[in-house]
């Protein structure tokens, strides 16, 4: 891996006393300097040094410098909306099978942290995703274009009055009422193709799935997901105190071939 160069994003990371850690993302800049209430940092300093250094502040404290991963650049991004965590976004990529080449679009882009995800994972392929509110699109595209991802089109659009796209594998939604979607989507995926409805509540279960096999989709699935973090040291090993329990539900059904299913 290349050493730190000016320019790049860094995860620093800091320990409480009972070792559990503190993340803030910064951006690597000579003459820029990090602040916490453990001392400061000179981020110039970082530059030509390996990943995962450990360099200590202005106080002597240690901090560890890491280059963030994917899942790291979602926790730190800005929003304005509740976003789809790593988690669930892992998962939603296993069910769909998503990949480089594959035709995917994303409607509800929100803050942009499943665009992100969606977006890397396809490669060179082109992401198109849909979104109602122009601030969203704005903050999203804002996002994108500060980690350097270039393989998306933004469309400021009602998608239920319509998507361009056809013969999708994959549309992947974040939208309060998925079921006013399930139609128009249905139109667009090619046979087999898949869709995800991302939804907060369990009273948007029912009505997603009851619409999804009136209008067509079978293998319907709903599934929810938790995580559980230990801490881990010479005393002790047990759960943490907090954990990212209910974040949302994941709906998903693939479209049958032909007319609607009875």
């Amino acid at each position: 891996m290349l050493p730190i160069k000016e320019g790049d994003l860094a995860l620093l990371t800091l320990y409480d006393k009972r070792g559990r850690p503190k993340k803030f993302l910064v951006t690597v800049k000579a003459g820029k300097s990090f602040h916490t209430h453990k001392g400061s940092l000179n981020l110039g300093e970082l530059i030509g040094k390996n990943w995962g250094t450990v360099v200590k502040t202005n106080k002597g404290v240690p901090v560890e410098v890491h280059k963030p991963n994917l899942s790291d650049l979602i926790e730190k991004l800005g929003r304005g909306t509740q976003i789809i965590y790593p988690k669930d976004s892992g998962f939603i990529l296993l069910k769909c099978g998503i990949r480089p080449g594959s035709k995917v679009v994303e409607i509800g882009t929100g803050s942009g942290a499943m665009t992100l995800v969606l977006a890397t994972f396809l490669g060179d392929s082109k992401l198109v995703t849909y979104d109602i509110s122009e601030r969203s699109l704005r903050v999203a595209k804002a996002n994108l274009d500060k980690l350097g991802i270039k393989n998306v089109e933004f469309k400021h659009r009602d998608a239920k009055q319509g998507i361009d796209e056809r013969d999708l594998d994959c549309v992947i939604m974040d939208v309060p009422d998925p079921w006013e979607f399930l139609e128009v989507i249905r139109s667009s995926l090619k046979d087999g193709g898949v869709f995800v409805a991302f939804v907060p509540s369990c009273e948007q279960i029912p009505k997603t799935v009851l619409k999804a096999r009136e209008v067509g989709f079978g293998l319907i699935e709903v599934h929810e997901i938790l995580d559980r973090e230990f801490e881990a040291n010479e005393k002790r090993t047990r759960p943490m105190p907090r954990m990212i329990a209910h974040t949302g539900f994941i709906i998903i059904g693939r479209k049958l071939e032909g007319v609607r299913s009875s």
